[in-house]
């Protein structure tokens, strides 16, 4: 009798069900790649990767190759392979290019074999699922189809994708086009990391995992808040499912709706003039920063890089206009003629930024700005969707760097007496009885003194006195006013 030892062993398990994998030798069939690797390489140099790191990860994959692609699979659901066995002699017997699409398994040859037998066997395998996958490009830009579409599109400007099909997607898609037309397949291709589980995990159909339904989180917040956590994150990095984030998302939706709504009142029929009308030094200082803010995040979403794009719109958009330029300007709304300098400077000003704002948002919070673009800005636009009108371009004749530094101090200010109101328990909206500011530069002053009722308005202070200040009293260069509140 024999005796019998437990001996533990690897057993390789199916990355997604954990069933022990049993390898079973038939005949495949393959696509030539070997001999090819230098061309692959080339062509994943040519292509544009975003993050740049990622290329490594494409060009380790081919580097190792060890055998050739296998295009075959030995299940039901698939495309077939497009060929016949003859049952006599063997021979194989491929269908014609005009007799395409073809199910052997239902449809027959349309000849005879060469020996004359008319007993087929149809081929069993079907196609694997990369041998089409790797075809977007040709299928989205009908490549088969009479016209000149393909011609257009082709190549394509950006593949998305994770990193995780890096050698499987990114690759064959790479393999088929250099194969097809000796070209690459995309010009751009933007790698995405994985939504995370709060332990760590990728989240996947095939997975159960520890996060919340999706739809019920649409549901509870909105698809723009959920597309603003997808957009905190960098290319190629992994990031957690984060409900506080999302939430986060939806205070920016809700806010700036509420900001089309106030705004509402004073641009639905506004109809802006073609040139620039006189300006309030309140709103030169946002409208010069509205110009950088195109520049950068023009310039981001050039690279891709979203994140810094949603960062640079969130600041501007809470910072400058939702929490002080607002406020500043609600006397010079609500208190001013129509025909006033000071209102249609405030007017021309308010519909510039946040038709720029919704702009610069659409495509990644499309469903809230193109609502509001519906309601404020089409009939003016002449566009019928936001997601069809031109992108924001920098206007220089709005650039003014001086105003820059003037509305920081008028942000300074607001800041200052803010702080006064929160130690001494006001609220913000508490009336004070004056104010004294002091200032360290005539022009400064200068500008600051065309800006008394916007300091009056965000500070609800009764009386503004603006003083130069006779020396410098302090060491602090940054310095550039001191407030005296009564």
């Amino acid at each position: 009798m024999m005796d019998e030892t437990s001996v533990s062993q690897t057993v390789s398990v199916h990355d997604r069900c954990g069933t022990p994998v049993e390898y079973v030798d038939r005949k495949q069939w393959f696509v030539k790649v070997m001999d090819r690797k230098e061309e692959l390489l080339e062509a994943g140099r040519k292509i544009h990767w975003h993050p740049g790191y990622m290329l490594s990860r494409y060009e380790d994959w081919v580097n190792n190759l060890e055998w050739d692609w296998c295009i075959s699979r030995q299940r039901y659901h698939g495309v077939p392979f497009p060929l016949w066995y003859c049952s006599d002699c063997g021979r194989m017997i491929l269908a014609k290019d005009s007799e395409l699409p073809v199910n052997p398994g239902i449809q027959s040859p349309s000849k005879s074999c060469e020996c004359g037998s008319n007993n087929f066997m149809p081929e069993t395998d079907v196609m694997d699922t990369w041998m089409t996958s790797s075809l977007t490009p040709e299928i989205a830009g009908k490549w088969m189809d009479k016209g000149n579409t393909f011609s257009q599109v082709f190549p394509m400007s950006l593949r998305p994708q994770a990193h995780d099909i890096i050698r499987t997607w990114a690759f064959y898609t790479i393999v088929k086009s250099l194969y097809h037309f000796g070209e690459i397949p995309w010009r751009d291709i933007g790698i995405s990391g994985h939504g995370l589980s709060p332990e760590g995990h990728k989240v996947s159909k095939s997975r159960a995992v520890n996060v919340s339904d999706p739809l019920a989180v649409m549901e509870k917040y909105s698809a723009d808040a959920i597309r603003y956590w997808a957009a905190s994150s960098r290319l190629g990095e992994d990031s957690m499912i984060n409900e506080d984030k999302i939430a986060a998302g939806q205070k920016l939706v809700t806010k700036l709706w509420n900001v089309a709504r106030f705004s509402s009142s004073f641009i639905l029929d506004y109809e802006p003039p073609v040139a620039v009308p006189s300006l309030l030094p309140t709103d030169r200082w946002v409208l010069s920063e509205l110009q950088q803010l195109t520049r950068d995040v023009s310039d981001s979403y050039r690279k891709y890089d979203h994140l810094t794009s949603k960062n640079r719109i969130e600041g501007y958009f809470w910072n400058a206009i939702a929490d002080n330029y607002l406020e500043m300007v609600k006397s010079r709304l609500y208190d001013q003629p129509d025909d006033s300098m000071e209102k249609e400077s405030a007017r021309y000003t308010l519909y510039n930024v946040l038709e720029t704002v919704t702009r610069l948002l659409a495509p990644m919070m499309p469903y809230i700005t193109e609502e509001i673009y519906q309601i404020l800005f089409k009939k003016h636009e002449g566009i019928r969707s936001i997601h069809l009108a031109n992108w924001p371009t920098v206007k220089p004749e709005l650039e003014d760097g001086y105003t820059v530094y003037v509305g920081k101090s008028l942000v300074e200010i607001a800041t200052l007496v803010r702080r006064y109101k929160s130690e001494k328990q006001l609220p913000m909206s508490a009336l004070l009885q004056a104010i004294t500011v002091t200032v360290f530069s005539t022009k400064l002053l200068d500008e600051l003194n065309k800006c008394v009722i916007d300091i009056k308005s965000v500070t609800r202070a009764d009386k503004i006195e603006l003083v130069p200040a006779e020396k410098r009293e302090t060491r602090d260069e940054t310095l550039v006013v001191q407030v005296r509140i009564e």
